[in-house]
């Protein structure tokens, strides 16, 4: 399926991580908070390079002014969408609990709006500034790890030791550092051209369950990310004067309608598939939902899943997404949206089978036939080339455990699923069998096709009984 060359915009790949800090101790003198409701001034000859606004003050801070609050150093690097890894590199700055601190620091049920010169926007809970609460990655393979070591949000204001690049990172940046180079965190937190901080109401935080022909989990960091000006944003103005503004649908929808994982070299939305058709089902947390064809949304700006309302995080029915646009009813704009389902018509599923693999004669270690469009058989060495991810999955009677492996739903992406399947068979060499619902793998984000320590191929099942965690897996059959 041909793809182009889609050029994304350097704001949505705005990313950084690490750990812990080492602080200096405080100089001799540091900026006053302003009295309640009014703005502190930096001296005449100073120009004003942040501003920090609280719940009752507000401060403002030349670069002098900032240097003169106790400094926080530590490694920082980051993961980008696209999966492509910043290595951790040296940041020196100011702790944003620090800045907060100068205009009352942060209260209960609070987090912090962060904005660049730009205007894009960025907002952070009070568990990520207060306890650096981040999914980190491993800065050598990019796979998702635990917390290496302590995190701490930082306004930047040095790198490597020298004053930060204006024109790359403007005056100040985000960096979420450590004080170890061994873990890295999602590009979207490390905003570039930071101009203010804002204390604001806060909403527990939340995620999309997105599936199709992949499955992705959009936490709330990511979509802000993308309906950020000057990447996907939009918005929609309703009969009410109210602007509701988020993602167009179709770009959301764009992240899961084919195997290919977005990036710079691909679109991040399959026009085939949309032409050849299949239904959008959108479900509220109550259990409500609304289903919209392809053609309805293809590349609409006009409809989209809306994460705020006037500029506010919506709440209530609404949170923590509402699909609105023209054309919809009353009954289509379905606020609480928390997953998004893709529905494939046989067509659209044979639009997007893959060549069948084949794997070298005597080195077969894994069938997959039955209800597909293209049987497939691979052998270890072509498994491990594919998409591989290192997981602590709950195993029914051994506990927590690590695996290593190939997500199942990707070999079935891979395979193209027939519109009647509906269950898979497992077999084992020694002639072992287990059959599971085709919609309970489909929901089950992490099972993995995962590799033993013997050279076997063995199934990572999360959430299902023991009797179906297959051990010398050679056979998956499509019912």
């Amino acid at each position: 399926m041909a793809k182009k060359w889609l050029l994304v915009l350097a704001l949505c790949a705005l990313l950084f991580t690490a750990a812990a800090c080492t602080q200096t101790a405080a100089p001799t003198t540091a900026p006053t908070a302003a009295p309640e409701g009014t703005t502190a001034a930096p001296a005449a000859s100073e120009d004003v390079v942040l501003d920090v606004v609280g719940e009752s003050k507000s401060a403002s801070f030349s670069m002098d002014s900032l240097k003169a609050l106790p400094a926080v150093e530590g490694q920082a690097g980051i993961k980008s969408s696209t999966g492509k890894i910043t290595p951790p590199t040296a940041f020196k700055g100011v702790s944003l609990i620090d800045l907060l601190d100068q205009v009352g620091g942060l209260g209960e049920n609070m987090g912090v709006e962060i904005e660049a010169e730009d205007g894009y926007i960025m907002t952070f809970s009070g568990d990520q500034i207060a306890n650096g609460d981040f999914i980190t990655y491993d800065p050598a393979t990019g796979d998702e790890i635990q917390n290496a070591g302590p995190l701490t949000v930082i306004v930047a204001y040095e790198m490597n030791g020298q004053p930060l690049d204006e024109k790359a990172d403007g005056r100040l940046r985000l960096a979420i550092i450590s004080d170890k180079n061994n873990q890295v965190t999602d590009g979207h937190w490390s905003i570039k051209w930071v101009r203010k901080v804002t204390v604001k109401s806060m909403a527990e935080e939340w995620s999309l369950d997105a599936q199709g022909a992949i499955q992705d989990t959009i936490d709330r960091g990511s979509f802000e990310s993308c309906s950020a000006s000057g990447c996907h944003g939009a918005s929609w103005t309703d009969t009410k004067a109210q602007e509701w503004s988020g993602t167009p649908l179709w770009i959301v929808v764009g992240r899961v309608d084919d195997e290919f994982k977005h990036g710079s070299d691909v679109e991040p939305y399959n026009r085939e598939l949309a032409d050849a058709g299949y239904t959008i089902e959108l479900v509220a947390a109550d259990g409500t939902s609304v289903t919209l064809n392809s053609a309805d949304i293809k590349e609409n700006n006009a409809i989209l899943l809306a994460n705020k309302v006037n500029g506010n995080q919506l709440t209530d029915k609404d949170f923590p997404l509402r699909l609105v646009g023209s054309g919809l009813d009353g009954k289509q704009s379905v606020g609480g949206i928390v997953k998004l389902i893709l529905h494939f018509n046989e067509t659209a599923a044979e639009g997007q089978a893959a060549t069948p693999a084949v794997a070298p004669a005597g080195e077969e270690a894994l069938k997959l036939t039955g209800l597909v469009n293209a049987e497939q058989s691979w052998s270890l060495d072509m498994l491990k080339a594919l998409d591989v991810v290192k997981l602590q999955l709950e195993h029914p009677k051994k506990g927590m455990t690590d695996y290593e492996g190939v997500r199942l739903n990707d070999l079935l992406t891979l395979a193209g699923l027939k519109a009647d399947a509906t269950s898979l068979i497992f077999t084992a060499a020694d002639g072992f069998t287990a059959e599971v619902k085709l919609a309970d793998v489909q929901a089950c984000k992490d099972c993995l096709v995962a590799f033993d320590d013997d050279g076997s191929l063995k199934l990572a099942m999360p959430g299902m009984d023991s009797g179906v965690w297959v051990k010398t897996l050679t056979q998956i059959e499509v019912k």
